[in-house]
Order: C-alpha cells, then sequence, then structure tokens
C-alpha cells in the first residue's frame, strides 16, 4: 500500500511539474496595434481612432452625459472608439461583431471589462444589423476606480500604458491607448 502512495505522489508530482513547464514555456502570444491603425479581420474592417482617461467633468462634456460628476467618489473614465466597417456583402449581426471586439481595458496594475450601461448612453446604431460597405463608430468604456489601486497607485493613474483588449483567442490582440 505504501508503495502504491508513492508511485500515485509521484505520478502527480511528475505531471504536475511537466504541466507547469509547460505552461510557463510558451508565453501567450500577443500583438500590438496603436491608435490610428487599421487592421483586417476578414468581413470586418477595423480602425482605432482615439482614446481618452478623463475625470467625470471632461467625461459629461466630451460625451454630452449629465450626471457623472455628481456621481460619490473618486474615478476615471478610460474610453476607445473603434471604426468598424463591414466589408463583406452580408449585413453582420451585432452579436458578432461585439464577439470578436469586447473585452476590456488593462494596464500593468490594473483590467477590467467594459461597461454596457455607459456605452449604451453613447453609441447609437442605425440598423439591426452592420449592413454591407456600412461604418460604424463604437466607443468602449469602463470606470478607473481610486478604490481599485493603491494610494501611490493612484497617484500615477495618469502614466501608466493603457491596453484595449479586444480578443484573447486564439491569441491576445491589444491596441495601446493614447491617454
Amino acid at each position: 500500500m505504501k508503495k502504491l502512495m508513492t508511485a500515485i505522489v509521484l505520478c502527480v508530482l511528475v505531471f504536475w511539474t511537466g504541466r507547469i513547464y509547460s505552461i510557463n514555456r510558451k508565453p501567450q502570444m500577443v500583438t500590438y496595434y496603436i491608435i490610428g491603425d487599421i487592421i483586417d479581420c476578414g468581413d470586418l474592417e477595423l480602425s482605432f481612432v482615439e482614446s481618452h482617461l478623463d475625470n467625470p467633468e471632461e467625461f459629461e462634456k466630451r460625451f454630452a452625459i449629465d450626471g457623472f460628476s455628481n456621481i460619490d467618489g473618486d474615478f476615471k473614465m478610460i474610453s476607445i472608439c473603434i471604426d468598424v466597417t463591414n466589408k463583406s456583402d452580408n449585413d453582420i449581426g451585432w452579436e458578432e461583431v461585439f464577439e470578436f471586439i469586447e473585452c476590456g481595458f488593462e494596464s500593468p496594475v490594473w483590467a477590467s471589462s467594459i461597461d454596457p450601461m455607459v456605452g449604451a448612453l453613447v453609441n447609437v446604431f442605425q440598423s439591426e444589423t452592420l449592413n454591407p460597405g456600412t461604418t460604424q463608430s463604437i466607443w468602449f468604456f469602463t470606470e478607473v476606480n481610486k478604490s481599485n489601486f493603491r494610494a501611490k497607485s493612484w497617484e500615477n493613474v495618469d502614466e501608466y500604458q493603457y491596453v484595449y483588449v479586444l480578443t484573447l483567442v486564439p491569441h491576445k490582440i491589444a491596441v495601446r491607448l493614447v491617454v
């Protein structure tokens, strides 16, 4: 019985060590783009137009939305605008578009998914689908809240390099933001 337990423990140890080695041997592949880049994604073309890291007052002014400066707490809003063009001959459903480009924001010390409620206040869609040959500007937002940072990190929040991650599969695609 003791030999069987030793053999099982050794097998688990060898398997676990091999798994750790294989994960660390192949770092995740990441492709970075910058604001101004245009990428071809088959039936879709994506153009990364602009990005911002605004305090609540700047955010209200930029997007003509009331009420953000009245919210309690210390926070900023990060945003990116992506122009999406349908290059195909068929309508493309918004679910398919968002499935490819709706992920989230990150920096070296912070990450967050998008806030669909704020996006719904700003984005205006003219039809149920993205029609052939048409382009739609889509804004993605999220809150960068002081409560997610240590005091020293919050002091430097404007200096971090932020990226918007479009997708993680089959490899990570991210856009470096200019904020």
